[in-house]
């Protein structure tokens, strides 16, 4: 198990949560994300603004020279970018306004998803880093590279558990009705053709019917399962067989009863 998961420290609080919050840490994380988005979404707002500037110029030239069956032609064009500006321009308001959100945003919004009041929320951050919470190393490799997890490690305390999903979902681990495989697919282009990818992800479900996912290796889903069951044996782990994609919502219902 300890290949897997290990035991807060020091250093590694400091590393991770300078602050010594998780929340903090994550505001941050997703902070610079939303920069690099800013980025990316400025670069094709200025390119459409331009392309719509231009295509006004086109406009306005054909009218200029009585090329009426031309106008059609400028006005699609014209059309075509203003779109994109405007579709790029909302994208960019949200990465702005993700920049401008603190601590207290996320604990808001982490309570929302995790349907639980903002005083276990915070609960759950001041148990982060304590030194009996367990860091959860659900990945390796090209998956955890390629993980969209906020601070790529989970994070098992005293009472709660949090996969470190953008969502920043927490859970009350005795509020944990299963924890199970499951399958999913995507696809890569290899250039001829898509070719359909399986990975393996390991999803938790709670009482209050929210769930939460995380890729994982097989031997650190079993690792979590044991360790869950050891603080909540009514826990199912379907025994550790691997729900089908399309199978998992008839099994969320079946666990919770509805």
């Amino acid at each position: 198990m300890t290949d897997f998961f290990q035991k807060m420290n020091e250093g590694y609080a400091q590393k991770h949560f300078p602050t010594g919050s998780v929340f903090e840490s994550a505001s941050k994380t997703l902070k610079r994300r939303s920069f690099v988005g800013i980025i990316v979404i400025g670069v094709w707002v200025i390119g459409a603004l331009f392309g719509l500037f231009w295509g006004i110029g086109r406009t306005m030239e054909f009218m200029a020279e009585g090329q009426d069956d031309m106008l059609g032609v400028g006005l699609v064009i014209c059309g075509f970018f203003a779109v994109i500006a405007l579709i790029s321009g909302i994208i960019l308001y949200f990465f702005i306004r993700n920049t401008r959100q603190k601590r207290s945003d996320y604990i808001k919004l982490s309570a929302k998803k995790s349907q639980l009041p903002e005083s276990e929320i915070e609960a759950f951050d001041r148990q982060a880093v304590a030194s009996d919470t367990f860091i959860l190393k659900l990945t390796a490799g090209i998956d955890r590279v390629l993980s969209s997890a906020t601070n790529k490690d989970g994070l098992l305390t005293r009472d709660y558990i949090y996969l470190a999903n953008p969502a920043l979902i927490v859970m009350r681990v005795k509020d944990v009705r299963a924890c199970c495989f499951n399958d999913y697919t995507y696809y890569i282009n290899t250039g001829k053709r898509s070719k359909k990818i399986h990975g393996l992800a390991i999803t938790l479900i709670a009482s209050n019917g929210v769930t939460d996912t995380s890729d994982t290796t097989e031997a650190a889903g079993q690792a979590l399962m044991a360790l869950l069951k050891e603080r909540n044996s009514a826990i199912d782990t379907n025994d550790g067989k691997v729900v089908p994609e399309g199978a998992l919502d008839a099994y969320r219902k079946k666990v919770l009863g509805r």
